[in-house]
């Protein structure tokens, strides 16, 4: 028995099944690129009719962008890269990164450049760089006027990284310390134009509305940075997926060239803008706020124009057609602008005569019913402002101003509808980049302050000697007396500073008013108001 037991303990046990893990996958292998960078810096060279752009491969930046039909204050060509500002904050069109590492790198890396090749009419330039890790390319080519195309990509170990383009340090038209107030960045979005600046309101109010590095996401139809007289606009392919980094730095600028010495802080504003994806296809207009310019740029076929970045403010309505009537008159007929503004001057003047005219005839009416609207006064005066019986010399009021057929307002209601010539002039003429360097008589530049102040001195003689002839009827002599002579300088005082070709309006329109004051005083309406004057004169002795 004890052989079969022995024999029953040899027999091997059935196998018991194990789960065995599977294997990992292999992590992917880093996608490796073959460096590729230049040993020396190079320039290439981008142009046509309107352009010429500069490119140094070291950050595949812009190192120029001069407007061929533009020149600066010393008469060179206009260079719109800002000499001051790119050093320290960036040149345009190299790369914005949220991480900074990456960005310097990026904007720092001597690129291998393609060269310029001409294909069907149209010139190409294309920068590629990697250190094995990161790749960067960016391709330029020449487009129609102001503008050229731009495809940029980035990637990192073969996934692409968000990069974007950036114009980060202002523009090269501002050479004085005022021209840096007059920035801004403007967007299209949503069927609207966005105009900011670096600061809004005054002393107290004043509040910060562009932050530097706040993202904003798209759609945008375009978006850029520019100054009074000149725009830099980013414009994408596809406004879908597209974000706006607004940029504001501060730098330090000299308060007078001829100081350099003594400097001053301001903002840069600027912006950077692509597409979230990391491959950004768009194109760049860098040109004249010029109307016809503008409104012959569109951000995509079909699209909307770059207009609305030239702001003629509230009444732009009647800012915009005033000045295509001026540059018809330069253009056709007068070919200076000082001289054209003259004679749209001369032509505005006659046609607000009637006005003038309305102004007196209501407040002769006035003045011939004081005695009533005296005696209604007093009647009334011993009763509080919030008694009820004030509400019977309103009724009395009225009714005399409907008997005799005045309008109480009539003597102001035709001088305020000049106000909106006044101001649209004041918008269309301190922002046509027309007037920017054109001469007229002894001045260079009629978008500049008159450098001999003759304008605002005659501005201030003309005002004062109008006001003086202009009857006041219904004033104190002593009031009289004070507005005659404190208004002219506060005018005098402000006209000190503005564009000498709105100056030139301010002046003649001035002018034309004191004479046809003087013709009507001299009319048998005039002789009426002044005699009038006289009788008031008179019962107050």
């Amino acid at each position: 028995k004890a052989a079969p037991q022995e024999k029953a303990a040899q027999t091997p046990a059935a196998p018991v099944a194990v789960a065995t893990p599977s294997p990992r996958p292999a992590p992917p292998a880093p996608h490796k690129v073959a460096p590729r960078q230049a040993k020396a810096e190079t320039e290439e060279t981008l142009e046509n009719d309107q352009y010429r752009i500069v490119f140094t491969n070291r950050g595949a930046v812009v190192k120029s962008w001069v407007l061929k039909n533009f020149k600066d204050e010393k008469g060179s060509p206009l260079d719109l890269v800002n000499s001051v500002a790119a050093p320290t904050l960036g040149y345009p069109l190299s790369f914005f990164a949220y991480d900074k590492d990456l960005e310097k790198k990026l904007n720092e890396a001597m690129y291998v450049s393609s060269g310029v090749h001409e294909q069907n009419g149209s010139a190409t330039l294309t920068f590629e760089y990697s250190d094995g890790e990161i790749t960067a390319r960016k391709t330029f080519s020449v487009a129609e006027n102001y503008v050229i195309s731009v495809e940029t990509e980035v990637t990192r170990n073969g996934q692409r990284v968000t990069a974007y383009l950036q114009w980060p340090g202002g523009l090269g038209d501002q050479a004085s310390l005022r021209s840096y107030s007059t920035s801004r960045i403007d967007w299209y979005q949503n069927g609207k134009v966005e105009l900011k600046t670096a600061t809004s309101g005054f002393f107290l109010t004043g509040k910060k509305w562009v932050s530097d590095g706040q993202t904003l996401n798209g759609p945008f139809q375009w978006a850029g940075t520019g100054d009074r007289y000149f725009f830099a606009a980013f414009m994408p392919e596809s406004p879908d997926n597209t974000a706006l980094v607004t940029l504001n730095n501060q730098i330090e600028v000299p308060r007078d060239p001829a100081k350099p010495n003594e400097k001053e802080k301001v903002s840069v504003l600027g912006v950077a803008f692509g597409n979230t994806s990391g491959l950004t296809r768009l194109r760049v207009f860098a040109g004249p706020k010029a109307v016809n310019v503008l409104d012959n740029t569109h951000a995509q076929p079909g699209g909307p124009d770059l207009r609305g970045t030239l702001d003629f403010g509230f009444f732009g309505f009647i800012a915009r057609p005033l000045f295509l009537w001026l540059k018809w008159t330069y253009e056709h007929w007068i070919h200076n602008w000082g001289w054209a503004i003259a004679f749209l001057t001369l032509v505005i003047t006659m046609a607000l005569l009637p006005l003038r005219i309305s102004s007196m005839k209501s407040s002769l009416k006035m003045q011939k019913i004081q005695p009533q609207v005296k005696a209604i006064t007093e009647k009334y005066k011993r009763y509080a402002i919030t008694d009820p019986r004030r509400q019977e010399m309103q009724k009395e009021m009225s009714a005399l101003y409907k008997r005799e057929g005045v309008n109480p307002v009539g003597g102001c209601f035709p001088m305020l509808l000049q106000m909106p010539f006044l101001f649209a002039f004041y918008s269309m003429l301190g922002n046509a980049i027309e007037l920017r360097l054109a001469p007229w008589l002894w001045i260079k530049d009629l978008s500049a302050a008159d450098p001999l102040h003759l304008l605002p001195i005659a501005i201030v003689v003309t005002m004062f000697f109008m006001q003086k002839s202009t009857p006041q009827m219904a004033m104190d002599p002593t009031q009289q007396k004070m507005l005659n002579l404190m208004t002219p300088i506060m005018i005098g005082w402000f006209s000190w500073f503005v564009a000498s070709g709105l100056c030139i309006y301010w002046a003649i329109s001035n002018l034309l008013g004191f004479v046809q004051q003087v013709v009507i005083n001299r009319s048998e309406l005039g002789q009426q108001v002044r005699k009038a004057q006289e009788r008031r004169a008179t019962r107050k002795k």
